[in-house]
């Protein structure tokens, strides 16, 4: 067994400087031989060291002793290794040598080896560019093919890729240089042939399905002029193509395959919205590729209004042809609506369509730039195209509202001048608003200076684009990448208008359209307060065109023809205005004129509440001012002379107890109570008036004293002149006339203020909030308006009461004249006798003149009112006539009585009812006829009928008529008289 391999012995243990053995015991030693100063010391030190010494060499024979056989066996193995370590050095350095020796030959053939290397990637780049200038050479052939079958993203990548070859690897070759020019004037006609493609995807194709979406929505109002012209495909091709097509558009999104792409060759089986999807994809990747983008967002954005404004020409084309082939009786009984407002409502779904399209534009062309990394101008966006379009929508409503000729007309006359600016300015927006002045003339916008004549007129029906795109393509050249392209050029042709301009189209269109324009300032998001520029067209316009040259000023032109003409209170309205009115009696036709003008207003604030303020205040001025000439036309008739002229009955009214007490009657109440149910009724006529609460006749006798006595006490003493009453029957009619007038117009007054109230606007569910606050009207106003018709009633009232006095003064002034009552010697011929007394034949003939005047122009209840209770009246004047009797005889009596009998009969005729009341004063001249012993003993069997100093004066007259002058015997009659008052109740009625 062999022994182990040697162990390697530990390590000597290394000393430290302090211990002594070791270099540190060395330096000692030295140390310590260099500081001894005997030699004893250095003896003493040299024993110390060989005695260490000593014990040192001790140690170490006996560890070698001990390890003997161990370093036996190590001294072997060492000599053994050196051995093989010399083997391997003399290996390594013949390796060494033999490398050398080929490095010496490789560096041989390096020049050789360079060479053919060289030279063969030389003939491999030959070789591929003989291969691309190959397929170089079929390239425009190719692009030609994919162009004719509208593969158009084939094109663009061959074209793209032919001349990135041409400017790169093969710039150099001089003789491609006529291809690079061909291919590079392909690249421009294809871009000019994507833009058109873009162009009518964007606009035609949106704007003809927005058309047809319109139609199929309203086919009844529509013909089939728009009926789409599309043969019917099986559905199970549809609906193959319609899976491709979205395959294809899941791909391109992803990063799509030019392999797959483009794969379907009959447009017309996809689906209207995925084949515009699809198209516009491939179209603006393609624009990408040219490296077209910013040019095509340029040229989009440029075209923009002139696009919009072609198709505004083509759907009023369409919808011209459309309105001629029906025909407007056709139209009107097919109920179609306002030829202007279809064409709106047609081009605002079309604008948002186009819209849509545009935002679908934009959504690749961001796409397509950040996939390309394009470096330009920012793409524009949807508030750019709002912004043309509200342009656009401006131009079209300058022409049907006909502002150009209404701003020529007005400049030719006022001689204004304008300075020239340019229109397209005016439509951009602007944070500071636009002076309004300039705000409807175009006439001298610089773009159209060199045109003369009224040609320069632009509108949306005269402004058009070349429709041969293909033919352009081949002249526009290198570098045509302006933001206009070539073939744009504006033709002026003759204006298509589908109705006839009209300042009063607004009325009918202003709903709609503040509807359309909340809907773009909703898409623009205008911040409140800050509307879009077609809000603030249509503002101006109505504002300072509309409403100021129009509506207002035909209103200040009736309150001036209302001042100016003094006949305007005679003139009535003709019959066939009463029957268009519904009305029974004529109204001042000055009356009617300006109700018309209400209306006006009423019918201008539902179709423009948004201005309902500014229309209220031009009417309540209009109002206002008719209520002055109301009232200085009353003041007229009552008192047309110049002096101070009292006229009895206008005196009475002003008296405020005369005025309280006759509108306190049952009678007043009634007739009012009844005015303000054929107010709501409209259809009472004559004959058919029916109290609120019915009357008594004992009641209505009472109320007919009461007012007998009332007039009775407030006459003077001097009586009635002919200068203080109305002796003209036609101021009379005058006065009626203007009643009626003022309370007809006092309720339609009345009833406009209380439809303020309600909501103005029933079918406007889109419009401003700004305009919404506007649209409540303030109650201020309202209360002006309510005001103004208690004010035409109260005239109204004032006239009929004036009326009803009127007749009373006369009774008064006829059968109250002292030169008349005081001559008691009526000898005359017997026929005289059988006859009235003159001055009653005179009031019966004016009663039945002012009957017949009423009847003609007075409700029926009114002239009721009139009259009702002046036989009450007519009875106590003519009682009261015996006071001024200095004695009585048979024929005063007759006569008297023949007075009575006359009157009663004319105030039945015109009451329709016996005037009993005038029958008391028959009665009280009877009794004149009688001695006194007769006429207490007649008191006592029927009872007293009369007042005590009615029947007292009756005594007094009959002692005189008997002679009887004693004192105390008239004392005597009078006691008896009192007794048999105060003993017996009345019977019958007191007059």
């Amino acid at each position: 067994m062999d022994p182990p391999p040697p162990t390697k012995p530990p390590r000597g243990v290394k000393y430290g400087k302090d211990e002594s053995a070791g270099c540190g015991f060395l330096v000692n030693v030295i140390k310590s031989l260099g500081f001894s100063e005997t030699n004893e010391e250095r003896q003493k030190e040299k024993l110390k060291i060989e005695q260490e010494f000593k014990r040192s060499d001790l140690r170490l024979n006996e560890l070698v002793s001990r390890h003997d056989q161990q370093l036996t066996q190590v001294l072997p193995l060492f000599s053994q290794v050196a051995i093989e370590i010399t083997a391997s050095r003399e290996r390594i350095h013949a390796v060494k040598e033999n490398l050398g020796a080929c490095k010496r030959l490789l560096q041989c053939r390096k020049d050789e080896l360079k060479k053919m290397w060289t030279d063969a990637v030389q003939h491999k780049y030959v070789l591929e560019m003989l291969e691309q200038i190959q397929e170089l050479r079929k390239v425009p052939q190719r692009v030609v093919s994919y162009t004719a079958k509208r593969q158009y993203l084939h094109a663009s990548k061959a074209l793209t890729d032919a001349l990135n070859t041409l400017n790169g690897p093969l710039q150099g070759v001089e003789g491609l240089a006529d291809l690079r020019t061909d291919l590079q004037t392909r690249r421009q006609q294809l871009y000019h042939r994507l833009h058109e493609e873009l162009v009518t995807q964007v606009y035609k194709n949106s704007a003809n399905e927005a058309l047809f979406a319109f139609q199929r929505s309203n086919s009844s109002r529509l013909n089939s002029s728009f009926t789409r012209g599309i043969g019917v495909r099986r559905s199970t091709d549809r609906i193959e193509a319609n899976a491709r097509v979205r395959k294809a558009l899941a791909e391109m999104a992803q990063g799509f395959d030019l392999e797959n792409a483009e794969i379907i060759e009959d447009a017309d089986l996809i689906d209207p919205e995925l084949s515009m999807s699809y198209f516009i994809a491939i179209i603006v990747e393609c624009f990408g590729m040219l490296h077209k983008v910013p040019d095509s967002l340029e040229s989009l954005r440029v075209q923009i209004q002139t696009e919009l404004l072609n198709v505004v020409r083509h759907t009023t084309q369409q919808l011209s042809a459309v309105v001629a082939v029906e025909g407007s009786a056709n139209a009107a009984a097919n109920g179609s609506s306002n030829p202007l407002l279809m064409l709106l409502e047609i081009i605002f779904k079309q604008f948002k369509a186009i819209a849509k399209t545009h935002s679908l534009v934009l959504k690749n062309y961001l796409a397509v730039g950040q996939k390309y990394a394009v470096v330009g101008p920012q793409p524009y966006d949807l508030t750019d195209f709002w912004a043309q379009a509200q342009s656009v929508l401006q131009l079209l409503l300058t022409d049907y509202l006909d502002i150009q000729n209404a701003a020529s007309d007005e400049g030719n006359s006022t001689g204004f001048a304008e300075p020239t600016s340019n229109i397209n300015s005016y439509f951009l927006r602007r944070k500071v608003a636009s002076t309004k002045r300039s705000m409807f003339k175009f006439d001298k916008s610089s773009h159209i200076a060199s045109s003369g004549g009224k040609e320069h007129r632009r509108n949306a029906s005269d402004v058009s684009i070349d429709d041969n795109l293909g033919s352009q393509l081949d002249g526009s050249g290198k570098g045509s990448t302006s933001g206009i392209l070539p073939h744009e050029r504006k033709q002026h042709r003759e204006k298509l208008l589908i109705c006839t301009p009209d300042q009063n189209v607004i009325t009918k269109v202003y709903l709609p359209l503040m509807g359309y324009i909340q809907e773009i300032e909703n898409f623009m998001k205008c911040k409140p307060g800050q509307p879009c520029s077609l809000h603030d067209f249509v503002d101006n316009y109505i504002k300072e065109t509309f409403l100021s040259k129009g509506h207002n000023r035909n209103l200040q032109l009736t309150i001036e023809s209302l001042s100016k003409n003094q006949d305007a209170w005679r003139t009535i309205i003709s019959p066939e205005e009463m029957r268009a009115l519904n009305l029974n009696r004529p109204l001042l036709q000055s009356t009617v004129m300006v109700e018309r003008r209400l209306v006006e207003t009423k019918n201008l604030i539902q179709d423009l509440p948004c201005y309902s303020e500014e229309l209220l205040k031009m009417v309540c001025a209009l109002l206002k001012e008719y209520r002055e000439n109301c009232q200085a036309a009353y003041r007229g008739i009552v008192q047309p002379d110049s002096e101070d002229k009292r006229i009895y009955s206008v005196a009475w009214l002003k008296d405020e107890d005369i005025s309280r007490f006759l509108k306190s009657l049952p009678n007043w109440t009634d007739l009012k109570i009844s005015s303000q149910r054929t107010r709501q009724t409209r259809k009472l006529q004559r004959g058919s008036f029916e109290p609120s609460e019915e009357e008594s006749p004992f009641q209505v006798q009472q109320r007919n004293i009461r007012e007998a006595e009332m007039l009775t006490s407030n006459l003077g003493e001097g009586g009635i002149t002919q200068r203080e009453i109305l002796d003209d029957i036609g101021v009379l009619k005058e006065l009626a006339i203007l009643q009626e007038s003022m309370e007809w117009f006092s309720a339609r007054v009345s009833e406009f203020a209380n439809e303020l109230r309600r909501p103005l606007v029933n079918g406007l569910n889109a419009i401003s909030a700004e305009c919404t606050a506007n649209i409540a009207i303030k109650d201020g106003t309202i209360k002006v308006m309510t005001n103004l018709a208690l004010e035409f009633d109260e005239l109204a009232n004032t006239c009929l009461l004036v009326l009803h006095l009127e007749v009373r003064v006369q009774c008064f002034h006829y059968l109250r004249s002292k030169s008349s009552a005081r001559n008691n010697s009526y000898v005359g011929s017997k026929d005289d006798i059988l006859e009235p007394d003159r001055q009653v034949q005179v009031l019966t003939k004016r009663l039945s003149e002012m009957d017949e005047a009423f009847s003609a122009t007075l409700h029926p209840r009114k002239t009721r009112y009139v009259f009702e209770g002046l036989a009450h009246l007519a009875s106590r004047i003519l009682i009261q006539a015996s006071n001024y009797l200095e004695h009585i005889d048979q024929i005063t009596v007759q006569r008297m009585c023949r007075n009575s009998i006359a009157l009663q009969q004319t105030l039945s005729n015109i009451t329709a009812s016996r005037e009993v009341a005038l029958d008391q004063a028959k009665h009280f001249y009877e009794l004149l006829c009688m001695e006194p012993d007769e006429i207490l003993n007649a008191l006592l069997e029927r009872g007293t009928q009369f007042s005590e100093m009615q029947l007292l004066n009756a005594l007094q007259l009959s002692c005189r008529a008997c002679g009887i002058t004693d004192a105390n015997l008239l004392a005597s009659y009078q006691q008896k008289l009192s007794d048999i008052l105060g003993a017996k109740p009345s019977k019958g009625i007191v007059v």
